[in-house]
């Protein structure tokens, strides 16, 4: 049975009004085609759903049940109505963001403090994880964005946003070590060197670059983040390559480098594929 969801809402009006003047008048609708409908509905049902009577139209057995059928469904129907709004106006839901540990305090920290004041019934899930993790989660539909720090990325079914360019930098403990003149990127190896895990984003942008130059640098320690870099730099365990952001007194100096280093290109990415939730859309802009 194909029936037109119309006729079933006009049917649910006509029963709660109990009266087709009245119900023409709230479906903004004329009489006629309320009463067409209804003479339709009963054909295509084939059985009569309303009598009359002294108090107007009265639903029959058939009708009295069918009623409450439909009354459920257009009550569900509303909910889901009033819900869809509520995520809309962003009373409720959720942005599912997958990033660094890093750039989760460089960059993500500021934007949520700044979007829970004005959203606070948002829930705010992040995933830390490294960046190829990251991006299956997203293609998977487990993500609705993904931000992280690669010099260039392109991966199928993935929107990337530039959403900013941060500088890199070896840097170590001032008490533990003296450097009175540029470093070239060859004399570092005369140091211990605390570098992040080869998979990392970090890791391959700075062997990119040393392979450029001619240079293999061998790391004394291979460890997961940039915080854990900078925290065994600033222990005096050797010399760190981290993003100058991470810098946040006076222990930590940088190593002034006779060869430029390459920034970070921190991207946002999100699936091409997938619509963006309300709450994710709104989030990205205090993002940028």
């Amino acid at each position: 049975m194909n029936i037109n969801f119309e006729l079933y809402r006009i049917f649910y009006v006509v029963a709660l009004n109990k009266n087709m003047s009245r119900a023409s008048e709230e479906l903004y609708i004329s009489q006629p085609a309320v009463s067409q409908s209804i003479k339709k509905l009963e054909e295509q049902l084939g059985a009569s759903l309303f009598v009359r009577s002294n108090k107007g139209l009265e639903l029959t057995k058939e009708g009295q049940n069918f009623f409450d059928y439909i009354k459920g469904a257009i009550d569900l129907i509303k909910s889901g109505e009033n819900e869809f709004e509520n995520f809309k106006q962003l009373k409720f839901g959720e942005v599912r963001i997958g990033a660094s540990t890093t750039l989760t305090k460089l960059i993500l920290i500021d934007a949520i403090k700044n979007f829970k004041k004005d959203f606070p019934n948002i829930k705010i899930s992040i995933i830390n994880d490294l960046t190829q993790n990251l991006i299956l989660d997203l293609k998977k539909g487990n993500l609705d964005l993904v931000v992280y720090n690669e010099n260039e990325v392109l991966e199928d079914g993935v929107k990337l946003t530039l959403l900013k360019q941060l500088d890199y930098a070896f840097v170590y403990n001032k008490n533990n070590y003296k450097f009175n003149n540029d470093l070239s990127l060859k004399e570092l190896n005369n140091y211990p060197l605390i570098l992040q895990k080869p998979k990392s984003h970090t890791r391959k942008l700075l062997d990119d670059f040393c392979l450029n130059n001619s240079v293999q640098l061998k790391p004394e320690f291979e460890v997961v983040s940039g915080e854990l870099v900078k925290d065994l730099a600033k222990n005096g365990l050797g010399i760190g390559f981290i993003l100058k952001a991470l810098i946040e007194d006076d222990i930590l100096q940088e190593i002034t480098l006779k060869e430029k280093l390459p920034k970070a290109q921190v991207y946002l990415s999100t699936h091409k594929n997938i619509a963006l939730t309300f709450a994710s859309k709104k989030f990205i802009k205090y993002l940028k």
